[in-house]
């Protein structure tokens, strides 16, 4: 595929969007309720749609495809099983969320009512944290597959991303973000359900597709499990938790509509990663050799495919992709429009709105630098991540079930702590320098609450204030 067919298609997906966003976002950049929450009025269908759109990110698009390829059944298993059930759980919590905190923005803002400012600060850092890290995935994500399929330099792709998901969402803020997500999920449904099947049928049908279901490497269950399948699971099942995405998302659905949303959110959402590992089954299947795993489907929809196809595929990525950067922008502008605004300020709304854009500048640079780090890998980026938000999610969930077990002292200490030890013992490990990378899995999830709880009963574990 020729880079100038590339570079249009790009082009005309930036037109298209800025059109839409601009046509059925007029009137929500005019106050804070307007730009960070949609006015509290997303239905179910706009609220499951815009979730399972949010959930949907580049992981979602290519590591299922690479996971079915190298690891097989088992890869491709335990990537999924916590991306479906985790929404579902976190249905529960966002309408206690916005029960107790209905006319709350975030829930770092709520956790300052319920603890202390120096938590709220711990929450917001490790939220901005991961928002750069999603950010930049979905940059290097997209950024990748336009590079195989049409030479089109990845730094322009990258530049090109960003801009034109800012552009948008700096103007009408959430509702900018759900329209383009609403798009996304239904550009994304309809790339899978024609182009997997189609592939399918060109390899020779589901015959090569059985064939690959061990991958290329014929892993056991187990290897997979300790190698991937932990981090996966508990950093899916944590996910919610750890980004102020779907804590946005609670503040923004109508009460009524905030379970039911979560829920279908997940049904809608997991048919995807699905479909693409049955990409990765087929490139499997049929022997192919591909180099640049993190862009299997790509490869294989270029191989069994007519060229259209791709074109249509990468419009389908890049639609996919760029929706969850104006996410990420949106659920910044949140937390430094509302959190880190009050924290130096007060009053003056319209003001709150030019930091929340200052936020998503932030972000577009920070993340743009990250991206152009050499040699920097997707899959490293989402366990590291992954790891990282996991350590809030059990403590976060007993501060709402049990908030007698954990108190201020023992929330703060517990989080940072288990997320310190958890990521050095994880990085450490994935670095080859140690075989810690399961233990660091542990610490974070479950050695972040057991400290949280034992702090809290017994303040002496912690002579710091």
């Amino acid at each position: 595929m020729d880079s100038s067919i590339g570079l249009i298609v790009l082009l005309i997906y930036g037109l298209f969007a800025f059109a839409m966003t601009y046509w059925y976002s007029r009137g929500y950049n005019d106050n804070k309720t307007s730009f960070l929450v949609a006015r509290r009025e997303l239905n179910t269908f706009q609220g499951s749609l815009s979730i399972s759109a949010a959930w949907l990110w580049a992981p979602g698009l290519f590591i299922s495809a690479q996971q079915a390829y190298v690891n097989g059944l088992a890869g491709l298993f335990w990537f999924c099983i916590g991306n479906f059930l985790t929404l579902g759980a976190f249905a529960y919590f966002a309408k206690r969320l916005r029960e107790e905190h209905p006319e709350g923005f975030t829930f770092s803002g709520y956790l300052r009512e319920r603890f202390s400012g120096r938590v709220q600060s711990l929450f917001v850092v490790e939220m901005m944290f991961l928002a750069v890290c999603a950010f930049a995935i979905n940059l290097l994500a997209g950024s990748k597959t336009v590079e195989a399929l049409t030479g089109l330099d990845d730094g322009l792709v990258r530049f090109l991303m960003t801009f034109i998901a800012f552009v948008y969402t700096f103007r009408t803020g959430l509702k900018a973000t759900v329209v383009t997500e609403i798009i996304k999920i239904s550009v994304v449904w309809a790339g899978v359900l024609v182009l997997v099947p189609w592939v399918i049928s060109n390899a020779g049908g589901f015959d090569v597709v059985i064939k690959g279901l061990g991958g290329i490497n014929d892993p056991t269950w187990m290897s997979v499990f300790l190698g991937f399948g932990a981090a996966a699971f508990l950093g899916h099942m944590g996910g919610p938790w750890g980004d102020n995405s779907f804590y946005q998302r609670a503040f923004s659905i109508k009460k009524d509509s905030i379970v039911p949303s979560f829920v279908i959110a997940s049904f809608v959402f997991i048919v995807i990663p699905i479909m693409m590992g049955l990409l990765g089954f087929v490139g499997a299947g049929a022997g192919m050799e591909i180099d640049n795993v993190g862009v299997t489907n790509a490869l294989v929809i270029a191989h069994f495919l007519p060229s259209g196809a791709s074109i249509f595929f990468m419009f389908m990525v890049f639609a996919g992709l760029v929706a969850i950067l104006d996410s990420q922008y949106s659920s910044v502008a949140n937390m430094t429009g509302h959190d880190i605004y009050n924290q130096f300020k007060t009053g003056h709304v319209d003001l709150q709105i030019r930091w929340a854009r200052g936020g998503m500048i932030a972000l577009a640079l920070i993340a743009l630098m990250v991206s152009h780090i050499p040699n920097i890998q997707i899959l490293h980026l989402f366990l590291f991540f992954a790891v990282l938000r996991a350590s809030v999610w059990l403590p976060s969930m007993i501060s709402f079930l049990k908030p007698e077990w954990i108190n201020e002292k023992g929330m703060f200490w517990g989080i940072l702590i288990g997320a310190t030890v958890g990521e050095i013992l994880f990085v450490s490990g994935k670095l080859g320098y140690t075989d810690t990378a399961f233990l660091g899995v542990l610490v974070a999830v479950f050695g972040s609450p057991a400290l949280a709880i034992g702090v809290s009963k017994n303040p002496s574990w912690i002579r710091l204030k």
